[in-house]
């Protein structure tokens, strides 16, 4: 069964339970109301009759002006308020008069029954009780006229109950269809995106649950999109990076086949060159694939990050004083941390080779590690030639380089970036590019400390 039907069936339910309870206490409550608003009447009634008839008694002083013309107590039973044509004698016929000592004077005998089953007024002359007023309770005198009154209301009520029941089915199949109709809509933007079709989205005003899960599926949809054509580029980008060592060494070596090119030290070397930036380039993307994939193995230790990154300025001094870079450093004595040394060290290397690619010589880098909260900061900032401002937030992204001094030239395969930023989020940190005062390009990465 579908949730459509299934929510038909139980807003229907709720309905016809709530109809049923309402009904069955309205009909309840109304013949209370009714049986009580007939007693209450009644009994105003014979209580004026009885006023009237103490009035009569203290001007005649006897009960023989009643006796001798009984039809004036059906006169009076009528001035005492009955007004309807049709109901004129039907109290009368059930009210009895008795005497003082409660002998009968006038009127039916009493049936016999419980002395509960009847109702006596008295009747005072002044302040003496000169009679008795004596009628039936009136469940006991139901008579037809409130049988057929009590009918009609049943049947209204069983009419009320079939509009009631077809405006259920009307009210529940539209709040079936309202609260559906997004999720089929879901089920069908669902299936459009599991057979790749990425660019659709589904249009909605609702400000509920609904509302909420269509704005999240639309996001997924974009997401998507934007995996796809990530997706697209980075097997073009990649494409494009393994064919141009390639082809270079196609033609070197179809250079040295021909004998256009002598096989010598310098020819090997240019060979070999293009090999280590091949293999360089392959280690790159197979650590990226391993980091995406959740299968970059991490062996987490506590160890000093200012110690391992003055090993790795030491390790880089020749090679900034070969390039007429000057560095300087402003780093902290101990900063403990709990991470791969390897990873943070692949790290390091990434970030300073990245000046040592980019920087112009003559140029500088500046190396700063200081606390930051509970973090450590670490800050390179290199001078000219920087990045357009477009191009910040990109940098860490697959195969991106900047299309100016910072190209393919100077040897980058364009993952570095993106390495370091699989190795710090593996890390629980952040890292960051902005512009350096120094004219380049600066990078900031936060590491969390060691817990103490």
């Amino acid at each position: 069964m579908g949730i459509r039907n299934k929510l038909f069936l139980i807003f229907l339910a709720t309905f016809l339970v709530l109809i049923a309870a309402g009904s069955g206490f309205s009909f309840y409550a109304f013949q209370r109301s009714l049986n009580t608003y007939l007693d209450e009447r009644q009994q105003a009634k014979v209580e004026r009759l009885a006023d009237h008839l103490g009035m009569l008694y203290s001007q005649s002083g006897s009960w023989e002006f009643l006796l001798r013309n009984p039809r004036q107590l059906k006169r009076l039973y009528i001035l005492a308020g009955d007004r309807d044509e049709d109901d004129k004698t039907r109290g009368l016929h059930h009210l009895q008069l008795l005497g003082e000592n409660k002998r009968p004077l006038l009127g039916p005998p009493a049936p016999p029954g419980p002395p509960g089953m009847r109702i006596e007024v008295p009747v005072h002359a002044g302040h003496r009780t000169v009679g008795w007023l004596t009628y039936p309770n009136q469940d006991a005198i139901r008579d037809k006229l409130d049988q057929r009154f009590m009918g009609r209301q049943v049947d209204f009520g069983i009419w009320m109950l079939s509009v009631g029941l077809a405006l259920s089915l009307l009210v529940s199949w539209l709040l079936a269809r309202h609260l559906v109709a997004p999720i089929l809509a879901l089920s069908r933007h669902t299936r459009h995106l599991q057979e790749g079709h990425y660019r659709e989205r589904l249009e909605s005003r609702r400000r509920d649950e609904l509302g909420t899960l269509i704005h999240q599926v639309n996001q997924l949809a974009e997401r998507l999109q934007q995996g796809q054509a990530a997706r697209q580029r980075w097997f073009s980008d990649i494409a494009h990076e393994l064919r141009t060592p390639v082809a270079i060494l196609q033609g070197e070596l179809e250079a040295l086949s021909d004998g256009i090119r002598p096989v010598n030290q310098q020819a090997l070397a240019g060979l070999e060159g293009q090999v280590a930036h091949l293999t360089h380039l392959i280690n790159d993307l197979h650590d990226l694939a391993l980091a995406d994939g959740g299968n970059l193995r991490y062996h987490f230790t506590a160890l000093d990050f200012s110690a391992l990154l003055e090993d790795a300025l030491d390790s880089y001094a020749s090679s900034f004083e070969l390039h007429d870079i000057h560095c300087q450093t402003q780093l902290i004595d101990h900063c403990p941390i709990h991470g791969d040394p390897v990873r943070l060290r692949q790290l390091l290397d990434n970030l300073l080779q990245n000046s040592l690619k980019y920087t112009q010589a003559g140029g500088s880098l500046t190396v700063r590690l200081a606390a930051d909260g509970n973090q450590w900061r670490l800050t390179l900032e290199d001078s000219a030639p920087g990045v357009p401002d477009d191009a910040l937030p990109r940098l860490f992204d697959y195969l991106y380089r900047v299309d100016s001094s910072r190209n393919r030239r100077t040897g980058g395969s364009g993952l570095g970036l993106a390495i370091c930023d699989r190795i710090v989020q593996a890390h629980g940190g952040q890292i960051h590019a902005a512009h350096s005062k120094q004219g380049g390009l600066r990078i900031d990465v936060l590491l969390p400390r060691e817990a103490p």
